[in-house]
Order: structure tokens, then sequence, then C-alpha cells
């Protein structure tokens, strides 16, 4: 009987009405449920809270963490945030569970060890399908582009063979050079 006085005093200490929780009937899940797995999810919180805030402003100073810590535990409580907190925790604790256990089976199917090289073999995967899809297109385009330009550069060179002034060795220059450009057009004309 003091057991039970007890344990009520510490939920209504910590401002929980048990009355929102009928599936919580018997003691034991009340203090699983109400108190222990609350406590261990909000000491998590502020020993991430305590450590993260006085590292950013005074660096690494385990006493003025602490500090903190009971500080804010303190507050949480006295403020009577705890009791609203509860379901907050519970729930987190399912999505914890359940993210850990998918990342249990997911380590078994893939283990972090291989994780580099199938995160590599994926995204060489990907680059091939990209040249395979995107990239012909891409490359068309390119094709395309290279073929404009060696038009206008035959264009430039046939403006320069028009001129009557010109001398016959660069006239024999232009035309090689003319010749050249016509193989690489017909070349890239062919990949297309």
């Amino acid at each position: 009987m003091a057991t039970i006085d007890l344990i009520n005093l510490f939920f209504k200490i910590l401002n929980i009405d048990i009355s929102k929780f009928p599936q919580y009937i018997n003691l034991q899940d009340q203090i699983l449920y109400l108190f222990l797995i609350p406590h261990v999810i909000l000491f998590l919180f502020l020993y991430a809270f305590s450590f993260g805030i006085v590292r950013r402003v005074v660096g690494e100073h385990k006493g003025f963490s602490y500090l903190l810590g009971i500080v804010t535990y303190i507050y949480i409580v006295y403020a009577g945030w705890y009791g609203s907190l509860v379901t907050w925790f519970l729930g987190w604790l399912y999505i914890a569970l359940g993210l850990a256990l998918f990342l249990f089976f997911f380590s078994i199917i893939l283990h972090p060890a291989a994780t580099p090289a199938a995160l590599n073999l994926a995204k060489e995967a990907g680059k091939e399908f990209a040249k395979k899809t995107v990239g012909k297109e891409k490359e068309k385009r390119a094709i395309e582009e290279e073929v404009d330009s060696i038009k206008r550069q035959i264009a430039a060179i046939n403006s320069e063979l028009s001129n009557p002034g010109i001398e016959p060795t660069a006239k024999a220059y232009l035309q090689m050079q003319k010749a050249n450009l016509e193989a690489q057009r017909r070349a890239l004309e062919s990949k297309l």
C-alpha cells in the first residue's frame, strides 16, 4: 500500500493524469510506460540538449552540461510539461523502435561494409542508363553542332577561294583544309 502511495505521489509530482491512460491498468504498466520509458527518452534528450548547447557556447565542460541538464529537467517537471509529453515520448519510442528494426533487417540484407560498393555500383548503373537515354540525345546535339561548325568553316574557306587574287600556295592549303573538313563532316553525319 505504501508503494502504491509513493508511485501515486511520483505521478502527482510529474503531473501525470492516470485517467488519461486507461490502457495502463496495473501498477507495472504504469511504472514502465508512464515513468521509466519517458524518463529514459527525456534523459536522452536532456543529455543531447545540454551537451550540445554548452559545447557551442563555452566548449567542453561536463559540469556545466550536467547543471544545464538538471535545471532543464526540474523546469520540465515543475512547469507541468512532463505529463503532457508522456504520449510524445511513447510515440517517439515506437517510431525509433520501428526505424531501428527496419535498419537492422536492411543491414542484414545489405551489410554496412558493402554499402559504399553498392552505392558506387548504383551510381555507375545510373550513369550507364543516362548515357543510353539522355546521353544519346546530348551526343546527337553535340555532333549536330560540330557539323554546323564545320559547315561554317567550309563556307568561310569557299568565300576565300572565290577571291581572284589568292596565291596558289594559299589556295592549295585552303583546298586541303576544305577536303579535311569535308571528310570530318561526312564522318560525323554517318554517326547521326
